[in-house]
């Protein structure tokens, strides 16, 4: 049986999902310990021909092809289907460094944690790929430090992609049915319920970031289901992490304010108003950059 198993949404990607493959492949080394699940949401582009190129070359593939245009449907069906002990999740357009699945593999069998994270290497420019990769040599976290990181924002992120994480949690935690922040949605409980996580900040999955993509230019629906999200967090962490979900808040407001309904202005405004206090200031949690940020806002009042 897999011990790993790779799942890749995969949506109008013919022009990507090749390099991806090639990357996955190189990821995995010689090793038979992974299967690769591919589900094809609805495209109308010669996606369902590359993964027909693939069959062959990559080790226990199973591909489905559906019609959700749901990135959350997509895969919570591909988890239903997966038999690994972990999971990783890889999107059609990114990159990951050769042999690091195989590494990934030889780590999470000696180890056992619940989760592994790395912290992705995000780049715009494909000549920015380089494939020095130095192994797993990760460090280990209590959960109430990966909380901590996590809503620091800076060490990793509510990514699926790039994370192997025990099948079970994503039993515990199915994702939802969201067009976007699916993962967001779930990788906050994940934290609490993971009792042995590790972190990988030396990443071996290049994350390409395009002009057009979701986060950059996000609509209302977008914007509902990240506050939507970030009310879960905050129902689903201590106070003590407060103003660290604040600083989450304020990102919200300082980006989206103007397209925020006017219950969510509301819901909004009274977390903000907790980001001008002194005890937000004094705050060792907080980067200096929201402190800034924070100062600029008053300014303007």
């Amino acid at each position: 049986m897999p011990f790993l198993s790779i799942i890749i949404a995969a949506h109008n990607s013919d022009k990507t999902l090749p390099a991806t493959l090639a990357s996955l492949r190189l990821a995995l080394g010689k090793t038979q310990d992974a299967e690769v699940i591919i589900i094809n949401d609805g495209s109308t582009d010669n996606t369902q021909h590359v993964i027909d190129q693939w069959h062959s070359q990559l080790p226990n593939l199973l591909t489905m092809q559906v019609d959700y245009h749901n990135i959350g449907k997509v895969r919570q069906q591909a988890i239903s289907l997966a038999s690994g002990e972990y999971i990783t999740m890889l999107d059609s357009d990114d990159i990951l460094k050769p042999e690091s699945l195989l590494d990934a593999i030889r780590f999470l069998r000696e180890q056992q944690p619940d989760m592994l994270l790395t912290r992705l290497i995000e780049i715009k420019d494909l000549k920015q790929i380089t494939p020095d990769w130095h192994g797993f040599k990760p460090q280990n976290l209590t959960t109430h430090e990966a909380i901590r990181r996590f809503l620091v924002h800076k060490d990793f992120q509510a990514h699926l992609i790039g994370q192997f994480i025990r099948r079970d949690l994503y039993l515990k935690s199915p994702i939802p049915p969201l067009s976007c922040y699916e993962d967001f949605a779930i990788f906050p409980e994940m934290l609490l319920n993971a009792e042995r996580i590790s972190f990988q900040r030396h990443g071996h999955y290049y994350y390409v970031k395009y002009p057009n993509s979701l986060s950059n230019t996000p609509d209302a629906s977008q914007i509902t289901h990240l506050v939507d999200c970030t009310l879960k967090m905050e129902k689903l962490f201590a106070a003590e992490f407060e103003h660290l979900i604040n600083c989450h808040w304020f990102n919200i407001w300082t980006r989206h304010q103007e397209r925020l309904t006017p219950l969510q202005r509301e819901i909004i405004k009274k977390r903000i108003d907790k980001v001008y206090s002194l005890a937000f200031f004094l705050s060792k949690d907080i980067r200096f950059s929201y402190k800034k940020r924070a100062i600029k806002e008053l300014w303007k009042k």
